[in-house]
């Protein structure tokens, strides 16, 4: 296994502003649980590493390949907009919320007079609705055009309800009045706003909007900026929030993709960064160049390939304020993009959900890395987590096609929502039919099911 370096520590003071009791301060210690993977108190200077080691392990097969599409599989959404990444309202313990007989989905939308590949520049978060969970209509824009929101762009998040208040946890891209040549049209930051939601016969809507309140930025220290990740070839990542309560210990935290800090990260053999085995597959696509060596060469642009899952607290249970804590889990040397994160819960365990493209693994593992779901068990929010099926693969898409399907979301049950991407060379935009996935003794998982429909549980 790997080395596992800590980060920087926090300070007692910021420990008490958080609101962690004095019983989480004495019990510093790391505990270790009967599957010998250890476990730390939420807020030490501790994160876990997916080695190239174990992604090296990555190979295609039966039970994480979907299957190949010879046609639309669903009719779309709407003709007005792509749609791509998408999330369902929850409450604060991850569940999908039924809100007066509504099941409401949020989604990064732009409208289809775009190039499907510009849409990320004009993304707007839309909604819709459905009384099945099966059939959607789409309501528009969930931000009024009077609401001022801070970027250019609006990128993924997550939609808590407390009550009739819902919270909106998203990504603000871009600095106002930035250009597509200026370094600060890339910004992210983590934003929240709130209104008050209500249903009739016509559907949901939104009315009391509070200012939109930016939560959260990298601070260099524990999390990359963009200034620092100009250095490599893929700008940085700070979005993605994801806000849940932690069942373990009541607690309100949010998940996010970060980067780790500096222009670079140390690629010595130390870090679980040195040679790998490859792993053939018949269903792995032109990974038998490194075959007859059976190692993955370090490269030498490895070292900007930095992707983590970051964590902040919320201070006093509070929904609009949260602390930054070091990252529970870095992909140095293996992976750029840790997109996404998420968390459920089942049998005493953290499972944590992830997204990756092949082009974000470091040079020497693209041959493996395939656009996939990506998860990993431990028995804490920060803990040794073990990647599921030894990879870390969970999800994927069939090799004739890696990039039919994006941004797959695990909710509660193993059910799995995502959006297609490509269908047969035509750009789709739209929801995918969800997938029904299985845990076998913890560590192991298969998808046993694909639905007509895209199925919000």
């Amino acid at each position: 296994m790997i080395l596992k370096k800590p980060l920087t520590s926090i300070s007692a003071s910021a420990i008490v502003a958080l609101g962690f009791s004095a019983f989480n301060v004495v019990h510093a210690e790391p505990s270790e649980n009967p599957r010998k993977q250890m476990s730390y108190p939420v807020w030490a200077d501790y994160t876990d590493a997916w080695s190239r080691e174990e992604a090296s392990k990555i190979a295609l097969n039966e039970d994480n390949t979907l299957p190949l599409l010879d046609e639309m599989p669903v009719d779309i959404v709407t003709d007005e907009v792509w749609i791509w990444d998408t999330w369902p309202m929850t409450n604060l313990d991850t569940r999908t919320v039924n809100y007066k007989g509504y099941k409401v989905i949020f989604s990064l939308t732009a409208d289809r007079d775009l190039e499907f590949p510009q849409r990320h520049w004009s993304a707007e978060i839309g909604y819709s609705i459905s009384r099945d969970g099966k059939s959607w209509d789409y309501q528009g824009d969930v931000f009024p055009e009077e609401v001022d929101t801070p970027g250019l762009r609006e990128w993924a998040g997550s939609t808590i309800l407390v009550g009739d208040t819902v919270y909106f946890y998203y990504t603000a891209s871009g600095s106002e009045g930035a250009g597509p040549t200026d370094a600060e049209y890339f910004t992210q930051e983590l934003v929240v706003a709130s209104a008050t939601i209500s249903a009739d016969s016509d559907g949901i809507s939104f009315s009391d909007w509070s200012e939109h309140k930016v939560i959260a930025k990298a601070d260099g220290d524990m999390y990359q900026t963009l200034e620092q990740s100009k250095a490599g070839p893929i700008i940085y990542g700070f979005r993605d929030p994801f806000v849940f309560r932690n069942p373990q210990d009541g607690q309100v935290y949010m998940l996010f993709e970060g980067n780790s800090p500096g222009e670079e990260v140390s690629c010595g053999v130390d870090d679980g960064s040195g040679p790998a085995p490859v792993v053939p597959s018949p269903y792995n696509r032109a990974n038998n160049s490194n075959e007859a060596n059976n190692t993955l060469p370090v490269s030498p642009q490895a070292k900007y390939y930095n992707g983590n899952i970051g964590l902040a607290a919320a201070k006093q249970d509070s929904m609009e304020d949260f602390e930054l804590l070091p990252p529970i889990l870095h992909a140095n040397c293996t992976n750029q993009q840790l997109e996404r994160p998420h968390a459920t819960f089942s049998g005493g365990l953290v499972y944590l959900w992830t997204i990756s493209h092949k082009f974000t693994f470091s040079p020497a593992l693209q041959d493996n890395g395939v656009d996939g779901l990506y998860g990993f068990v431990g028995p804490s929010i920060r803990s040794d987590y073990l990647p599921l099926n030894g990879s870390g693969l969970v999800l994927a898409n069939p090799p004739q096609n890696n990039e039919q399907a994006y941004s797959w979301y695990v909710m509660p049950g193993g059910f799995v929502e995502a959006f297609l991407d490509n269908v047969q060379g035509e750009f789709a935009g739209t929801l995918a039919p969800t997938v029904k996935m299985v845990t076998k003794k913890h560590t192991q998982t298969s998808f046993v099911n694909i639905f007509d429909d895209p199925f919000i549980k």
